[in-house]
């Protein structure tokens, strides 16, 4: 592992140089959203406030099981609270969260701006998972071969799996908008990218050797959110917009 790069701390450059890319994505096609958004700062800063606040209570849900097998006293929990680290999923759901609050406050097409954002979220994520691994942290399982010794166990690389992931969702998104852009349809990239990242996330997370994440029953926080969120997006997808693509006809 590699801590530290150049004296500075390799999780949070990752995550300094991933937040750079994306911003730097979202203002060279800021004309995308020209019509609806005046100032693409405001949405940007929504988006990034979204974040810390999804990343730190993720991260502190994830404490809730271990605090109350030590029968945390209600100072623990606001200690926790105050000084939890983050969590990548709910960073994203709170960046969903925050351009959501935008949109209503400024009353622009929520799904337009969200598809808008979204390839930005997946391209940060990749270099975020690249600083995890860098720092050692939300590691694989431990396996005999085809493993990287991490903490002096050989593990599963699966920061390294996710941030491919991520990477190729990137580029994937971006040519899903452009073919359906040609086709003149919205291009839904923000249900595709949930959709498919949470079944990602749901099936990784069984090779993950760490247990910081935290477990409610037999999954994992993240697994449940998972489940969560693809059942929602099949309602969606399969009774509320058929039903309605139905009614119009």
């Amino acid at each position: 592992m590699c801590p530290e790069i150049f004296g500075i701390d390799s999780y949070a450059l990752m995550c300094a140089i991933g937040l750079a890319a994306a911003c730097t994505f979202v203002i060279m096609r800021r004309e995308r959203l020209a019509n609806t958004v005046g100032n693409i700062a405001w949405p940007i800063v929504s988006a990034l406030v979204g974040l810390v606040i999804g990343a730190k209570l993720l991260f502190f849900i994830t404490r809730i099981p271990a605090l109350a097998a030590m029968h945390a006293t209600f100072d623990m929990y606001i200690k926790e609270l105050v000084e939890a680290g983050y969590v990548f999923y709910g960073g994203v759901l709170g960046a969903y969260a925050g351009l959501l609050v935008f949109c209503r406050i400024t009353w622009a097409p929520s799904g337009h701006v969200l598809n808008f954002f979204t390839p930005a979220f997946a391209l940060f994520h990749g270099f975020g998972r690249i600083g995890c691994f860098c720092a050692g942290c939300c590691y694989g399982v431990e396996v005999k071969v085809h493993g990287i010794v991490m903490n002096g166990v050989q593990r599963l690389p699966v920061q390294l799996f996710e941030s491919i992931f991520e990477f190729l969702m990137f580029a994937g998104l971006l040519i899903v908008e452009r073919q359906t852009e040609k086709k003149k349809k919205s291009p839904k990239l923000s249900f595709y990218y949930l959709m498919i990242y949470s079944l990602f996330r749901f099936s990784i997370e069984f090779v993950r050797g760490d247990e910081i994440r935290g477990f409610w029953g037999p999954l994992s926080t993240s697994q449940w959110i998972a489940l969560i969120i693809l059942v929602a997006g099949l309602v969606k997808y399969f009774v509320r917009d058929r039903l309605l693509s139905r009614v119009a006809e």
